[in-house]
């Protein structure tokens, strides 16, 4: 339970920290980079989604998507503190992932497990948030778009 917790407080530190703003700046690591490989996979609280990326180096790993009632696109989720105004919230910092300076592709989860998390995302589209930090402080890595959930 006490793991949890500080599952919890993390997740929502780095939420808060990683705004979509954050997500524009350049990545510390300047040949970093992820591309979303095809839809969001959604069933019920838990989802799935294929990325190739690469990163030279990384400690942790948040993956992020918000999603409006009606499924469609609301800019309001882009912007920082954008996951108040969505009706499903699914992220995970529990994703295993390599930083190695070559490409990995790999399918990454996300539910509602975290703090702050909630809803189920639908069919529609969904802002997706893939983000490796080193440190506290280090955005090595941030990629921010639109991807269709089926």
């Amino acid at each position: 339970m006490k793991n949890h917790r500080l599952i919890g407080a993390v997740a929502v530190a780095l939420a808060a920290a990683i705004s979509p703003m954050a997500a524009q700046a350049q990545n510390a690591d300047p040949n970093a980079k992820a591309e979303y490989l095809g839809t969001i996979k959604s069933s019920g609280k838990t989802a799935s989604l294929r990325v190739r990326y690469n990163c030279a180096s990384g400690e942790a790993l948040w993956v992020s998507a918000k999603q409006s009632k009606s499924g469609r696109r609301a800019k309001r989720l882009t912007r920082e503190g954008g996951s108040r105004y969505s009706a499903a919230w699914l992220q995970s910092h529990r994703n295993k992932f390599v930083c190695d300076g070559t490409p990995h592709t790999a399918r990454f989860s996300i539910d509602t497990v975290e703090p702050g998390s909630k809803g189920r995302l639908k069919k529609g589209s969904a802002w997706v948030q893939f983000c490796v930090t080193q440190g506290e402080e280090t955005l090595i890595l941030s990629e921010a778009d639109w991807v269709k959930v089926r």
